[in-house]
């Protein structure tokens, strides 16, 4: 991709911004982030002085996205600037904007609009993960799990901390409360969140999986349960080039089973065995007629996923996010 050489008028139009957008003020809303006059006015950084915040879970935008998104500020300047704090070494921090700030770099403009704001770690968690939760069309499951993951810790936290001297039910009392924080502040339901939470627990190799769509994500939740050991032989299955079959969510489900009832433990025999259908537990079907009532049935594989959602919902285990 050429770079591209900003005009004069771009960078007067982009230095002559002063007072901040209703994005940003919808932050200080939000979080409780005060400025006096002067502080909230945009300021202009080097871009050598931003570096991205360290827990940021979040990719760069693809070559064409971010193209795209140098084609606007080229044309119309930056709409709304971006938000950073002050950093331990003396720099700053990109709470939210880090995408635009890569489009300055490769636009040549040596300074970026900004408002620097005076918040704590928490806080800064949740202004990365909202802003970039909120407004990226696709955001991958590893992503959006390490999000959820980050704001239910950071809201807990923030939250009424639960005394060490506590019962189990207490401590799993906090976490559903904070899960269900999370899960309105993101509009979708307790169980959503505490599904994607669970893929971070998955080994970084097999999550990539469930990124590129060589494993179903309920499959992921699954083999989320398994240890270390017992996800490095579903990796080296996973891996495998003779590998043909991937694993579903009857067959994840499976293997947990056959996982948990040999002490925490899993063979390569054992997934072999499993995958080739031996002792897989028995097979549940349901006659299409009785669904001639309904419109749009969707195919077998979606239908498998949603009654094992109704299941885990009804019946799932509790502390599962913990």
């Amino acid at each position: 991709m050429p770079k591209k050489t900003v005009t004069n008028a771009l960078s007067k139009r982009i230095a002559a911004q002063t007072t901040p957008s209703t994005i940003d003020q919808q932050y200080d809303e939000m979080y409780g982030v005060t400025h006096d006059t002067s502080s909230a006015k945009i300021v202009e950084l080097e871009l050598s002085s931003l570096k991205p915040h360290p827990k940021d879970p979040f990719s760069y935008y693809p070559e064409e996205k971010l193209y795209e998104l140098m084609e606007s500020i080229s044309k119309v300047g930056l709409l709304n600037p971006i938000n950073v704090r002050m950093s331990v070494d003396g720099g700053y921090e990109i709470l939210s904007g880090k995408n635009r700030t890569k489009a300055f770099n490769q636009l040549e403009i040596e300074k970026i609009p900004a408002i620097v704001r005076d918040v704590d770690d928490d806080t800064a968690i949740l202004i990365i993960t909202d802003s970039n939760l909120r407004n990226r069309e696709f955001i991958p499951p590893s992503e959006k799990g390490w999000a959820y993951r980050l704001q239910l810790e950071a809201i807990s936290r923030q939250g009424q901390r639960v005394d060490l001297t506590q019962d189990s039910t207490s401590v799993h009392d906090e976490q559903k409360t904070s899960r269900s924080i999370v899960a309105a502040r993101n509009q979708v339901k307790d169980s959503v969140i505490q599904r994607y939470i669970r893929l971070t627990h998955l080994l970084p190799d097999i999550l990539d999986f469930v990124d590129n769509k060589k494993l179903p994500l309920m499959s992921g939740v699954s083999l989320s349960y398994l240890n270390e050991q017992a996800q490095t032989v579903i990796y080296d299955y996973l891996k495998s080039d003779s590998t043909k079959k991937k694993i579903s969510a009857t067959l994840a489900g499976a293997i947990r089973e056959r996982y948990e009832s040999r002490n925490n433990s899993l063979t390569s025999a054992d997934l072999v065995e499993l995958v080739e259908g031996k002792k897989v537990s028995k097979t549940f079907s349901i006659n299409r007629k009785k669904f001639k009532q309904f419109v749009d049935i969707p195919d077998d594989d979606e239908l498998e996923t949603l009654f094992l959602e109704f299941l885990h919902n009804k019946y799932g285990k509790a502390g599962d996010v913990s």
